[in-house]
This record gives structure tokens, C-alpha cells and sequence, in this order.
């Protein structure tokens, strides 16, 4: 690798950009734009006022107390009170309610008994706003049992019998306590949008040598092929920087870890993904075809990942596909530094795979690459 050709092939490419405006606009306002309305979408970090229907066929205290606490919960808001389930459920269906809480009938004197059931229905097709449903509700029908208890039961209950659970269950959140959808999905989905804006970028820049015809007065050798790539990773590590400056910086969601060894892991997924373009362009020697390919193993990274639903239980081919992609490794090193402080041999070991996936897809990606451009006759493909 010579430094003349890095710099002829470096100074090459930003040549082309500066004429190619369309091209420019993925390493430009492109990224800007996306990761801006992502940002703008999530800006309001922790779910409020998701809409429930309560259903009080008890008709007593416990539905109105139920629906006071409600109102006054922070993540709720009480869209309405309907006489059946038939009701609500149109209303769940209809999007106007995440969920229906259901008081049955005889619900008052059940509780004087022992114990009545207070049944929620939540919308399990929306899996974030039901688990915001289902821990506010919780903290409601507790709040709502320390009531009873005190001021019903006791009333006639034999004295001393009314004691607290001997058991009580303490939940508290180690990390996100905010329960910040902002932190959690702003941080995932800024470099899943770059990593696929780069990828995208980076075949098609390969891509159009061949497409073209241009590849044969450009005769390319590895210091050539890293000339070429170096416009787009110092664009999108600026991009990633700026990404976290914003979030940390000015959102106030301060990593937890090292933000160095986050920018190293952004700069090691860029140099994965970076071989796998190669690759694809280099073994299919053509440009729509990689471009194909590359939505589906870039498109998909961030469903794979297993930062919003584990691997564990999934398939073997999820579990396969999942490492396979550089995206799920970052989103780990991502949770080990960002959201929490993980000691620094346990956050930087995702570093590794992601340095294995850039090894055995650039090398052999580099040599088929090498060898179309010394193949007219696989130039000019469409």
C-alpha cells in the first residue's frame, strides 16, 4: 500500500462527490435528516398519558378509587369508563385505549373475604406501551391495596389481625431509571440508520466502477480501495460522533462508560460493514444486485440485534443471522458502555466479533474485487 496511491484515489473520489450531488447527499444532509426526525420523534423521552378504559361492573369504592389513581398516574390517563368489556374493547381495537381494566361484579365483597381479582387487558401488538401499562397499573393496584386495607378491612377485621405482607416486593431499575425511551431507542437507532446509510454509500461507490466501466483507467490496488473508502468513514464517524455529542451532550443522556470506547466501536462496525460491501459487490460484480442484498443485511440488523427482543429464545437461525451482523454486536458494546458501566474487558468484548466479521469479509472481499477490475468483460453490468 503507497501513500501516493491512497492520496491519487482519496482525492479521486471527493472529485466525484463535489460533481455528484445525489451521491454527496447520502454522506450529508441525508444522515442529517433521518437521524433529526428520529430524534425529534423520541424527544420526549418517557411515555406519558397512554389512554386506559376502566370497566366497573362493581360499581363501588375500589372502581372509584381505581379511577382517581389512574388519572393521577403519570404514565396514565383515563380515556373512559364503559359499562362492558364489549366497549372497551372496541375502543382498544379502535387505538383510542391501550388497555381495559376490568373490576367484576361483587369485586367489594370479595375483598372483604380475602381477595378480589382487578383484570387488565392491554394491547400486546404495541409491546412498549404494554409494559409501560402494566408496571403503572401495578404501582396503582398497590397504592390502591395499602387504602383498603388500612381503611376497610381493618374496620372489621378483629383487632391485630391486619398485619402487612410478610414478603414485599421491591422493584427498582438499574440502569435507564427514567425508563427513557429517548435513551433506550434514540442510542439503538441513530447507528442503525448510519450503518445503513454507509453501507448503502459504500457499495454503490464500489458498485459504479464496475457499472461504468470506470474501474479500468482508475486500476485499483489495496491503497487505492482504501482511498476510495476513507471519504465515507470520516463522514459517518462524524456523523457518529455528532450523534452521541447530541444525545449525551445536549439531550443530557450521559454515557455511562467510555465514550472513547464507544467511538471505537462505531469506527470497527463502519470497517465490518465496510468488507461485507466489498464482498457483495466483489462476488456479485454488480451494482443493483449488492444494493439488494445489502437491504436485506443491513435493512434488517436492527430486528436481529437483540437489543429490543433477546436471542435467547429465539430460533437458531435468528440466534445465526443475529451475530452474523455487525449491528448486533455494536448494540451490545452500545448497552455495556452507554446504559450502563461495564468493566472494560466485558464492554469491549463485542470489539472482537465485529474485528472477525471485518477480517473474513474484507480480505476475500478485496480480492474479488481486484480481480473484476482486471475482468472487462464483468464491466457495464446493470
Amino acid at each position: 500500500m503507497t501513500v501516493a496511491g491512497f492520496r491519487a484515489s482519496l482525492g479521486r473520489e471527493c472529485a466525484y462527490l463535489r460533481r455528484n450531488p445525489w451521491d454527496l447527499a447520502l454522506l450529508t444532509w441525508l444522515p442529517l435528516l433521518l437521524c433529526g426526525i428520529v430524534a425529534w420523534q423520541l424527544s420526549g423521552g418517557v411515555v406519558r398519558g397512554l389512554p386506559v378504559v376502566l370497566v366497573d361492573q362493581d360499581g363501588g369504592g375500589i372502581g372509584r378509587d381505581l379511577a382517581i389513581r389512574i388519572e393521577a398516574a403519570p404514565g396514565l390517563t383515563l380515556a373512559a369508563r364503559v359499562p362492558d368489556m364489549a366497549a372497551a374493547e372496541r375502543m382498544v381495537r379502535a387505538r383510542q385505549a391501550q388497555a381495559a381494566v376490568l373490576v367484576p361484579s361483587d369485586t367489594a365483597r370479595l375483598a372483604l373475604a380475602g381477595q378480589a381479582p382487578v383484570i387488565l387487558y392491554f394491547n400486546a401488538s404495541y409491546p412498549a406501551a404494554a409494559a409501560a401499562v402494566q408496571r403503572e397499573m401495578a404501582a396503582v393496584v398497590d397504592a390502591a391495596n395499602g387504602r383498603l386495607s388500612r381503611e376497610r378491612i381493618a374496620a372489621v377485621a378483629p383487632a391485630g389481625s391486619v398485619r402487612p405482607a410478610p414478603v414485599r416486593a421491591i422493584t427498582t431499575i438499574a440502569w435507564n431509571p427514567q425508563a427513557s425511551q429517548e435513551q433506550q431507542l434514540v442510542s439503538l437507532l441513530h447507528p442503525a440508520l448510519l450503518h445503513l446509510l454507509f453501507m448503502l454509500a459504500v457499495v454503490s461507490a464500489f458498485g459504479r466502477e464496475l457499472r461504468d466501466g470506470s474501474i479500468g483507467p482508475w486500476a485499483p490496488d489495496a491503497a487505492a480501495l482504501a482511498g476510495k473508502a476513507a471519504p465515507y468513514l470520516l463522514a459517518f464517524m462524524g456523523w457518529a460522533l455528532l450523534a452521541v455529542a447530541w444525545l449525551a451532550g445536549v439531550r443530557g443522556w450521559q454515557v455511562a462508560g467510555s465514550p472513547a470506547l464507544l467511538l471505537v466501536g462505531y469506527l470497527i462496525m463502519y470497517l465490518a460493514y465496510l468488507g461485507v460491501a466489498l464482498l457483495l459487490v466483489g462476488a456479485t460484480r454488480t451494482m443493483s444486485q449488492a444494493l439488494s442484498v445489502t437491504g436485506i443485511y443491513a435493512g434488517a440488523s436492527f430486528a436481529f440485534a437483540g437489543a429490543i427482543f433477546p436471542l435467547d429464545q429465539a430460533s437458531g437461525f435468528a440466534r445465526v443471522w443475529g451475530n452474523s451482523l455487525p449491528f448486533t454486536h455494536f448494540a451490545r458494546l452500545l448497552a455495556r458502555t452507554w446504559i450502563a458501566d461495564a468493566p472494560l474487558d466485558v464492554a469491549a468484548a463485542p470489539l472482537l466479533p465485529m474485528l472477525f466479521i471485518a477480517l473474513v469479509t474484507a480480505v476475500p472481499g478485496a480480492i474479488f474485487y481486484l480481480r473484476a477490475a482486471r475482468a472487462p468483460a464483468s464491466w457495464g453490468r446493470r
